[in-house]
């Protein structure tokens, strides 16, 4: 009874290894341009010699084609025409802005070093001011918004590193209200800060 038990565990193991296996190939081979489910095989929770299948759980007979509907993550935006299936949180925004906008920084003191070596930063920077005078606040925007955000973000992020993790009864600035609020907060006070500077 106990070497029939173990000899069941050992086949379904290798079937779940078997199907993982063919799900990685799969996904491997189609990459992003992948429709949703078509890497389910057609004796996905049927009875086999390696399982006795989900029917006793009540799955449908057409769980396939239920399965092929389901969006699968991380598949964020756009599959098969169905359009982005996944709202993203304000504190996922402000993480993102917070890495891109580290990004663009690191490229814009690259190209001024560019310049610098190659001629006279401050003059060119004239120049493209007196060429182009509409552009110029726009251009201030460009710059400030990502130093007044990134540096304001790594503030939030150093009082996050020393601050309490809350549970149910004590409020925390890491509950997800909290989050949400600093994270409007902090786009809010970039935006106005940045729209002050353009304006000088």
């Amino acid at each position: 009874m106990l070497a029939r038990s173990a000899l069941s565990m050992l086949r379904q193991a290798s079937a779940g290894a078997a199907l993982e296996n063919l799900a990685a190939t799969r996904l491997g081979a189609l990459g992003a341009t992948r429709s949703i489910g078509s890497w389910i095989p057609e004796f996905w929770g049927k009875k086999s010699k390696y399982t006795e299948g989900t029917e006793f759980l009540g799955t449908p007979e057409n769980h396939l084609d239920l399965v092929k509907k389901r969006p699968i993550s991380p598949d964020v935006f756009k599959i098969d025409d169905v359009g982005m299936h996944y709202k993203m949180p304000v504190a996922a925004l402000s993480s993102i802005t917070n890495r891109v906008t580290g990004i663009a920084m690191t490229g814009g003191m690259f190209g001024l070093a560019v310049v610098s070596l190659t001629g006279d930063a401050v003059g060119t920077i004239e120049a493209a001011k007196a060429a182009a005078p509409l552009l110029v606040a726009p251009a201030k925007v460009a710059v400030t918004f990502p130093i007044i955000f990134h540096y304001m973000a790594g503030v939030r992020h150093l009082v996050w590193d020393t601050y309490h993790i809350g549970n149910q009864t004590d409020k925390s600035l890491l509950d997800k209200d909290s989050v949400e609020k600093s994270s409007n907060a902090l786009f809010a006070a970039a935006i106005v800060a940045s729209g002050l500077v353009a304006a000088l």
